[in-house]
């Protein structure tokens, strides 16, 4: 897939746990909001109370940016067989995120560990 990954994934309030909003933009978003992608995904997720799935920047497809309801945030592993299916799912997360304690923590060996 030669399209880049979406700027943040947002899911539905009220709804499961799937992330079926995308919001796609580039620099035409940048400057209209002032707000780069994890800045802007955080103010979406207190102002709709969703959580957002943001790129982290790594080379790794299964490894993104959990931004909580309350703005907190940290990385998280996806399922990949899910996401070959077009469906974002949560694994675990890779370090704590306080507005997520129900996640399980697992922390990526330090071998993996390239943030």
């Amino acid at each position: 897939m030669d399209d880049p990954r979406p700027v943040a994934m947002l899911t539905p309030p009220d709804e499961d746990e799937g992330f079926g909003w995308i919001l796609t933009g580039d620099t035409e978003l940048l400057d209209a909001t002032g707000q780069g992608e994890r800045d802007l995904a955080v103010t979406l997720a207190r102002t709709f109370g969703v959580r957002a799935l943001v790129d982290d920047g790594s080379i790794h497809p299964d490894r993104w940016l959990l931004v909580s309801t309350d703005g907190s945030s940290g990385r998280v592993l996806t399922d990949e067989d899910a996401a070959a299916d077009g469906d974002l799912r949560i694994v675990h997360a890779l370090e704590p995120i306080s507005g997520e304690p129900q996640l399980a923590v697992v922390p990526p060996p330090d071998w993996a560990r390239d943030w």
